[in-house]
């Protein structure tokens, strides 16, 4: 009786989950100003569009979307999507976009939260699960190989989507579609994302690449899918950019699942 007059005196939650199972497309999620989202792909990998950027969300990652961010989901075959809103009061993270590496652990929590939620501070439970919640996303440290931001000026921003459609086509043909030189474009990309182009280019390859691999597709089968002439040479920029091989890349994502 004390807790359900605790909720009655306290009607707005401190955290609530949103749970959907997705196929290919987009989807929108409910959003709403005061309220910062943890976005979690507990099956399945997402690509998270905003503004500022892009970034890719494979079962070992998460996104933090602070709120009044506008954004949409692209979803590749069937994914398991666990969504947290903190109250944006919490102050849980800062006030950016950014990946999060999620542990074990931290996958646990945030499956637990959303089935349990609506938390209340005031329940001590509920108080208990947000704080220790808080306390490992703040102790994350961003992941920037996962996103890709995104430039405004009118033509570094046509160059960009150029580039996400022509995976091989040569930079400085694109660059003259997109109304400059090579070399006036390289300052653009280099000032508003801090990124060469070819640096862009690879890391866009990269995240098309995770959401692939994500939905189960064969290592040779997205080489080719990105770009890369090889599968040897996309394993090495794959290396290059994040850390591991494809293989071992598939092998976390395996394990990220069934831990």
């Amino acid at each position: 009786m004390r807790r359900i007059l605790s909720r009655m005196r306290q009607a707005e939650p401190d955290v609530r989950s949103y749970a959907v199972t997705h196929r290919n497309g987009q989807l929108i999620l409910p959003q709403a100003e005061q309220w910062d989202q943890l976005i979690y792909s507990a099956h399945g990998a997402v690509t998270v569009h905003t503004g500022l950027g892009s970034w890719v969300v494979p079962p070992h990652r998460a996104v933090w979307v602070p709120g009044g961010v506008g954004h949409r989901i692209d979803v590749a075959g069937r994914t398991s999507l666990r969504t947290l809103y903190f109250a944006a009061r919490l102050q849980a993270l800062p006030a950016r976009c950014q990946v999060i590496a999620v542990s074990r652990l931290l996958r646990e929590l945030i499956l637990h939260a959303v089935a349990t939620a609506p938390l209340y501070l005031s329940d001590l439970r509920h108080s208990h699960l947000v704080a220790v919640l808080v306390d490992l996303l703040d102790s994350v440290a961003p992941d920037p190989a996962l996103q890709l931001p995104a430039p405004a000026e009118p033509r570094a921003r046509a160059l960009a989507d150029l580039l996400r459609s022509h995976h091989s086509e040569p930079i400085t043909a694109l660059a003259s579609l997109a109304g400059a030189s090579r070399r006036t474009l390289e300052r653009l990309f280099l000032a508003e994302t801090g990124m060469t182009i070819g640096e862009w280019r690879r890391r866009l390859r990269m995240l098309e690449a995770l959401r692939l691999l994500a939905d189960g597709r064969a290592v040779s089968w997205v080489a080719g899918a990105v770009g890369y002439s090889t599968p040897s040479a996309f394993s090495t920029a794959f290396r290059a950019e994040l850390g591991s091989s494809p293989a071992q890349y598939l092998r976390s994502t395996t394990s990220a699942r069934q831990g």
